[in-house]
This record gives C-alpha cells, structure tokens and sequence, in this order.
C-alpha cells in the first residue's frame, strides 16, 4: 500500500506531554479528569496498555506497577509489541515456561533454540498442547518451514502442525510473520481472520496493509465482505491513524457504498463525540468526509435519524475541538 503514516510533530510532542501523565500516576488515571485532545490521547493510550495487558496477562508475573516502565512505545503512541516483548524477556520474575512461549509468540528463533534447553517435561506437556508448530523445529533441529506454513495456511489442513488455529489465536503478532507468507491466498486468509474476530489492534492493521502491493490490496477489497471493509475503514479513526484516514477513504473511494459512509458517520457520533473519545479533531474530519461525497450519497445519509447530529457538527466551527452540547443534544434524542 502506498499510503504511509507519519506523524505531525504536533502529535509527537501530545503523545510525550500524554505519556509523561500516564508514567506519574503509573497508568492509574481517572480519564474524566483530562478534557479536550490531550485527555483523549491520554484515554486512548490508556485503552491500548488495557488491550495489550489483556493478551499478554498469561505470559506475564504478577501484575505490578513496573508493566509500565516496560512497556515501549512507539514516537507517535502506539505500543511496539515486540521490542516490549523482548524487554519482558529480560525480567527475572519471568518464569521459563512465560519466557519460552512469549519468545515462540513472537517467532524469535534464536530465543526459542536457547530457552528450549532448560524446559522441564511437565512444561512441554503445556506447550506441545498450545505450540506444536515449533515442535518439529526443535526436535530435530530445523528452521521453521515458511513454505510449509503457507501451504497449511492455504488450504486450512492444521491436522498435523496446527498453523492456521495458531493465526487465528496470534493474530496481535501477525505483523512479525506476515510478510514471510509465501502467497496471496495466505496472507489474504490471515487478514481475513484477524478482521473477522476484531483480534488485531488497529495500527497493526495498517502494518500489514503497508507490506503488500496496492494490487493485492485491490483484489482483498474485493473478495471483503462489505461489513469487513467497514471494519477495515473504522480502524483508520483509532489512535494514532485518524491523520490517513481521508487518504484511505480516497484511495477506496470507488468501492465505499452509501451504507459504509453511512456506518463511519455513525462511528465518528457514537463512539467518538458521544463517547468523548477525543483523541483527534473530528469536527474538521466530519467536514472533510463530508464535503466531497456524491450527491446521491448525501442525500441517502441525511434520511437517517442521526443527521441531526451531522448537521450540527458540520455547522460548528473547524477551530472548536468539539462541540460539547452535542452530548446534551444525544442524551434527549
């Protein structure tokens, strides 16, 4: 894909004033108390330390306040998952079991190979039942077979390997592994799967769209159903993407249906602005997805009951962050 995100150095610097509050109250913060962009980056970043505790808690000590001093981040706030792995790895109250898997996770052969020497029989009893992928690695001294994996992907025989449910249970880890897939039909089934089961974080989406050609991308969009384009849409208004989303939009222009307008208008209301998840300037961005829209398609989304909320938001002002009796407006509607 060849849209890519960079990052303003106004979010840049948002992102380190938002990180500096969630290190002093040790991820600990009433939310309601931050108001306008700088508390939604301060919500939103908080939800993304709550979602990468919840997939690695079984893979981690006891839950203490030095999670955050671990946790890496990237300059425009997103977690990085595999250089926070690897800092995990280096903490002693890891025990070999956690360390084995979390290396396996996040296929970091040499990890793997090292730890595989010191894993008791009652922990490979556990871990053949929830890796066995790397089994035939390990017992006989191999590297992991790509083209095998693909092929298994592909034709969803997990008979003997278990690699496909292994990506569908993996599906945060995805970007890691995804551009050693050997074909499009695997690397479509992937996307397919992490899109279908909402079990990949919205920036990592992107990392998996941006590794592939704008004509695999085509012919993706075209096999999606259309509530998985919606959802691949949606992900672009999530912490830290809003600022491609209207390139995204233009570049599918042509394959974005009434009703998807329809839903993404929804979206921004429902959980955004009723919500107050405030992380971006969504009064600009209603406008500007608004503006160029067809005819035919405004007149399809003004029948809708939630256009009197549109309508006042494209009358506000682009300098105003939010029009903040709007949720007033919704809680008497």
């Amino acid at each position: 894909m060849n849209i890519r995100f960079f990052p303003s150095l106004q979010q840049l610097a948002e992102v380190r004033i938002a990180l500096r509050f969630l290190y002093e109250f040790q991820f600990r913060i009433v939310l309601t108390d931050f108001q306008g962009v700088i508390g939604g980056i301060i919500r939103a970043m908080g939800t993304e330390v709550a979602k990468w505790y919840d997939c690695h808690k079984d893979l981690l000590p006891p839950a203490n306040n030095d999670y955050g001093k671990k946790i890496c981040w990237y300059s425009h706030g997103a977690i990085d998952y595999f250089a926070t792995a690897r800092a995990f790895l280096q903490d002693d109250n890891l025990n070999r079991r956690q360390r084995f898997i979390l290396s396996c996770k996040y296929y970091l052969e040499y990890n793997v190979e090292t730890l595989w020497e010191d894993v008791s029989d009652d922990d490979l009893m556990f871990i053949m039942r929830n890796i066995r992928f790397w089994m035939d690695v390990l017992q006989w001294s191999t590297a992991l077979d790509w083209t095998q994996i693909t092929y298994e992907a592909e034709t969803g025989n997990c008979y003997r390997t278990n690699y496909p449910s292994n990506f569908l249970r993996n599906c945060l880890w995805l970007p890691y592994y995804f551009s050693r897939l050997r074909s499009v039909k695997a690397r479509f089934r992937c996307l397919y799967l992490a899109i279908e089961n909402y079990s990949i974080r919205p920036f990592y989406l992107y990392l998996c769209l941006a590794q592939i050609q704008d004509y695999e991308i085509d012919d993706m969009f075209n096999r999606f159903p259309e509530k998985y384009r919606c959802r691949v849409f949606e992900s672009f208004l999530y912490w830290p993407l809003q600022g491609i989303f209207l390139s995204i939009i233009e570049r599918f222009r042509s394959r974005i249906s009434n009703e998807i307008y329809l839903y993404l208008f929804k979206f921004i209301l429902c959980e955004r602005f009723k919500r107050t998840v405030l992380d971006y300037q969504y009064v600009s961005l209603v406008k500007q997805l608004w503006a160029p829209l067809s005819e035919e398609t405004k007149s399809f989304v003004r029948k809708d009951r939630l256009f009197i909320f549109i309508s006042y938001i494209l009358g506000s002002a682009d300098k105003d962050p939010i029009p903040y009796n709007l949720i007033e407006l919704f809680s008497r509607h």
